[in-house]
């Protein structure tokens, strides 16, 4: 957001709710973390906020920060499937021992 549309975000919360002044420090901590906001993201939280609730915004309540896209999920998939294939190797190589003495009582699974 640009220091205008910040302003005017301001102004319009300002004049929703009549209870609401802005002071300088006020005024410039919401320009420094708006400037990395979108504007129209933003002023649609404004908006619902505003329909929704009889207070004044917080910074918190209408912040939209745009993140990095990152390959996350496909690293996911990929982990995902390297361990459904090395638990279905295992399990066709059948490489269970036996069960121990102590636990084959409590095992529904009989000892070879």
């Amino acid at each position: 957001m640009t220091k205008k549309e910040v302003i005017e975000l301001l102004v319009l919360i300002e004049s929703v709710y009549s209870n609401c002044i802005f002071k300088d420090e006020t005024i410039q901590q919401w320009l420094e973390f708006c400037s990395e906001m979108d504007v129209e993201k933003v002023m649609a939280r404004v908006k619902n906020h505003i329909r929704k609730s009889p207070f004044p915004p917080t910074i918190a309540d209408i912040a939209v920060f745009s993140f990095d896209d990152n390959d996350f999920p496909t690293i996911l998939q990929e982990w995902i499937k390297k361990g459904r294939e090395r638990i279905e190797s295992d399990s066709n190589s059948n490489k269970r021992g036996p069960l121990p003495a102590w636990l084959a009582e409590y095992s529904p699974r009989r000892s070879v």
